[in-house]
């Protein structure tokens, strides 16, 4: 199943959402569509067009966003940057935009906030699809960074070079928040280099070891955000999207995520799915990437049945 065609937005602009923060918004698709904004994932990867391409554009007005500082959002700091201020920003586009409710979607770090934004506004959301489902509790950041953890496992030999034998996850993480905080931009870039790779091993394998930064200044804005992020625990209580989910069971959701994913449990995101009654498409043999035909097909076949449902929805109410 192919994707849908790349297109060019009808609506590109900045909204200055406060603090000092204006976040970069893109609108494709038909106008008079149903509603999707799309969460990126990271924190700090910042909108993508070819995200659009799940959702049908001749049905869909597609919106997509970038997080506070980054991607073409501005400034690209920490200051006024946690959780909270994310779901606060995301409610305020969704009345700038003059929508009621929308469908949310987001991959990674995207679906932590979609969820943590359909926990706090139910009464704006319409359903979900998640893929790779990130629930950013303690355990999932020991999963990432701990010797313990699954890449830990799977690649020893490369988590010696990134976890410079520190002892756990906090220490990881504290050691490359000071590193990447440094005022010695050659130094500071490379252990960005050190972070994104580690985070690209664990998404596509050992293969992308000969992946490169495009732009040396993107990774280190990307690993800033996310070891700011999740050096604060994600800026929320532990457990706090499992114990608070089931105010969601109402809702149309999707999750699509791959068995043998590293960066995402699936154990968690397959309880949370069964706790809510939902949609799971357990994807065998395929890990956190989306470069992969089964994933991405999977990901266009949720937004057409999601469709589907909705508007049979809207026409029974």
């Amino acid at each position: 199943m192919p994707l849908y065609p790349n297109i060019t937005p009808y609506h590109d602009f900045h909204l200055s959402v406060g603090d000092g923060h204006q976040i970069h918004v893109q609108e494709y698709g038909n106008p008079n569509g149903l509603p999707v904004v799309i969460c990126h994932g990271g924190p700090g990867v910042g909108l993508h067009a070819d995200n659009c391409r799940f959702f049908d554009p001749t049905r869909y007005r597609i919106i997509l966003y970038s997080q506070r500082g980054c991607g073409l959002s501005t400034p690209h700091h920490l200051i006024a940057n946690e959780t909270a201020d994310l779901i606060k920003d995301l409610d305020y586009l969704r009345a700038y935009l003059g929508i009621t409710k929308w469908l949310l979607s987001g991959a990674s770090w995207g679906a932590t906030v979609c969820l943590l934004y359909a926990i706090k506004h139910t009464e704006h959301v319409f359903g979900l699809i998640l893929r790779g489902t990130f629930l950013a509790a303690h355990a999932d950041l020991e999963w990432l960074y701990s010797s313990q953890g699954a890449g830990a496992q799977f690649y020893p030999e490369l988590y010696v070079k990134f976890s410079h034998d520190l002892p756990d996850a906090m220490s990881i993480l504290a050691f490359y928040e000071q590193q990447l905080a440094s005022e010695n931009q050659i130094s500071a870039s490379r252990f960005a280099k050190l972070w994104c790779q580690w985070e690209a091993v664990l998404s596509q394998g050992k293969q992308s070891l000969q992946w490169t930064l495009s732009c040396p200044q993107h990774g280190l804005n990307m690993a800033r955000l996310m070891v700011h992020y999740f050096i604060n625990h994600c800026f929320i209580d532990d457990n706090y999207i499992a114990q608070h989910g089931d105010c969601l069971s109402h809702l149309p959701i999707w999750f699509i995520h791959g068995r043998q994913d590293l960066v995402c449990r699936f154990s968690v995101a397959q309880r949370l799915a069964s706790s809510l009654n939902s949609q799971l498409l357990i994807l065998d043999g395929v890990g956190h990437g989306v470069d992969n035909q089964v994933y991405l097909a999977a990901a266009r076949r949720a937004a057409d049945l999601m469709y589907i449902k909705l508007t049979r929805n809207k026409c029974k109410d």
